[in-house]
């Protein structure tokens, strides 16, 4: 007597499958606790340089470890006649927005601990930082916020979209070819000479760069506002520069006079 047989998968079914068997196999020491990329960059000092080095720091560490996102508890079924979605396979998980000085960001945490102190009514959901990343360019344009109520890090969208893709994220400021760029925008060593003499981008802080475009504070032409205003438009329309940053601040400053010999 030949044996009972269920219906036969599709490659579909099977792909799922596996990837849903994947995601029930994960690590089981991890237990909600920050992991330890994660951590290292989060004690990275933020005081020198407005947070670059944590950012940093932070990208490189979601591009393999994952993030805790909340899930409001589920209401008793019997009550509510619905059972609350919390399947990390799919997308309609309610994900938490919260306002940043960028924008809207997703709310994701490094661990169940940071998110207990921040919204102690929901539960810890692990999820791979880059499916949230995937789902932040939808709900807020690219924006992440990690552990809004303790550390406060702004993810800004180029770093989230180069996590999503599983590419590695070249900041704004670390940039050689942008910032050569920038400065052929803005005339500097061109051959009619002209008053900037320099720009400079730097991370500013909550997901801003800003762009220092050095003016130099003795040049002698009367128009030197005119061409100043100029330069300052020219590196504020590069499509390199938009790509490369979320929030974009272009500030002029004054060079520092050299002192005669």
């Amino acid at each position: 007597m030949s044996g009972a047989t269920g219906p036969l998968l599709t490659e579909e079914q099977r792909a799922k499958l596996a990837q849903r068997l994947a995601m029930r196999s994960r690590d089981r020491s991890d237990v909600g606790q920050a992991l330890p990329m994660t951590a290292a960059a989060l004690a990275v000092g933020a005081a020198d340089d407005c947070g670059a080095a944590r950012l940093e720091a932070l990208v490189e560490a979601l591009g393999s470890e994952r993030v805790i996102v909340p899930v409001p508890v589920e209401a008793d079924p019997r009550v509510a006649g619905v059972h609350a979605n919390a399947d990390p396979d799919r997308f309609d998980i309610d994900f938490v927005r919260v306002d940043a000085a960028a924008g809207p960001a997703l709310a994701v945490y490094t661990c169940a601990e940071s998110l207990a102190a921040d919204r102690p009514g929901d539960r810890p959901m692990a999820l791979e930082a880059r499916r949230a990343c995937l789902a932040a360019l939808v709900e807020t344009s690219g924006r992440l916020l990690v552990d809004p109520a303790g550390a406060a890090v702004l993810v800004p969208r180029p770093a989230t979209a180069a996590l999503a893709q599983g590419d590695r994220w070249l900041p704004a400021w670390r940039d050689a070819e942008l910032a050569s760029e920038l400065r052929r925008l803005a005339g500097v060593g061109g051959a009619g000479g002209g008053p900037v003499t320099d720009v400079r981008v730097r991370y500013a802080g909550e997901g801003t760069t800003r762009v220092e475009i050095e003016v130099d504070p003795d040049y002698p032409r009367a128009d030197a506002r005119v061409e100043v205003d100029a330069a300052v438009r020219a590196v504020g329309a590069s499509p390199r520069l938009a790509a490369a940053a979320d929030r974009i601040e272009l500030t002029p400053v004054r060079a520092e006079r050299r002192k005669a010999r």
